[in-house]
């Protein structure tokens, strides 16, 4: 709507008019000269993004302690066999140190992996390159358990040597008796040791080293090369690159076995990775049952990475 507003204003004798013009529109009916441009709205437009829900944060996963994860392996131990049991949580340095965690037992073909490191290692600080067939050797060695394999290390590569080397640089307990026949299934390791090796592992070696343990660990074959079954431990569903371990076992007098499963286990939700170490002595059993005794523990520590 227009309207005119008239003024007369007198001004040397004269009649002078002048007209102010008003427009009612919906910037609110207020008043402007003619031929200016409406002022701008007050108010935000609506948007569909100011129409949607507010986003929901994602919720974060605090990580699994070491100590929760040491727990649910103990709560499904049987209470009649002899155990050494920890947990490492690599990401943090947290150690939980379970039931015999410090006891002293054989290591069988753990002492592969000692060996392994130490041959890695040192090639490393030396500067050379290493051997392609020792490279095999490894691979040997960590993924079907070979004891030829074993066997070639520790003579070409000063093996009895090796354990104390290892031991010295990571300050572990780990020895080789002074009463040994220099076997490397002799070794003396705890539950400890095997954690702190798998930091070093994991933590410390080169990218290129650390892949050659890795990468044989997380290819173990479901049988040795001796024909033993590995599927037990940590290993109860196969070996991948989210769970892998070394696996050891020697008959035991009086009738039962020497059984281990140490290794490694990633939690998908957060990236910990977790050492894990199981050694075990069960006497008066079959082998069947302290497979199946083992692979009951590993399962109760690896579930509660995934709950």
């Amino acid at each position: 709507m227009w309207l005119a507003l008239v003024a007369v204003t007198l001004t040397a004798g004269a009649v002078v008019l002048w007209s102010v013009t008003m427009f009612a529109s919906s910037d609110g009916g207020r008043a402007r000269l003619p031929g200016t441009a409406p002022t701008s709205p007050t108010t935000t437009p609506t948007t569909v993004e100011s129409l949607a829900e507010p986003r929901a944060e994602t919720p974060v996963v605090p990580p699994v302690s070491a100590r929760q994860v040491l727990a649910a392996a103990e709560r499904a131990a049987d209470p009649g066999i002899s155990l050494g049991m920890a947990v490492l949580d690599v990401n943090t340095g947290e150690l939980a140190v379970g039931r015999g965690g410090e006891q002293e037992f054989m290591s069988a073909s753990l002492s592969k992996l000692i060996v392994a490191v130490d041959v890695l290692d040192r090639h490393r600080a030396e500067g050379r390159r290493l051997d392609p067939a020792d490279l095999d050797l490894v691979n040997r060695a960590l993924s079907g358990s070979d004891d030829n394999a074993m066997n070639a290390l520790w003579g070409k590569h000063d093996g009895a040597g090796a354990i104390g080397r290892v031991a010295s640089r990571l300050g572990l307990t780990a020895y080789l008796p002074p009463d040994s026949a220099e076997t490397w299934g002799d070794t003396v390791v705890t539950a400890t040791d095997l954690v702190a090796i798998y930091r070093h592992v994991l933590r410390d070696m080169a990218p290129q080293d650390r892949a050659v343990i890795v990468g044989a660990l997380a290819t173990a074959s479901g049988l040795a090369a001796d024909g033993f079954g590995q599927r037990y431990g940590l290993l109860h569903e196969g070996a991948s690159q989210q769970h892998y371990a070394k696996q050891a076992w020697v008959p035991y007098a009086p009738a039962g076995y020497l059984l281990h499963s140490a290794g490694v286990a990633h939690d998908a939700r957060t990236g910990h990775a977790y050492a894990i170490a199981l050694l075990s002595i069960q006497s008066y059993t079959d082998e069947q049952t302290a497979r199946d005794r083992l692979s009951t523990i590993a399962a109760a520590a690896m579930a509660r990475l995934t709950s």
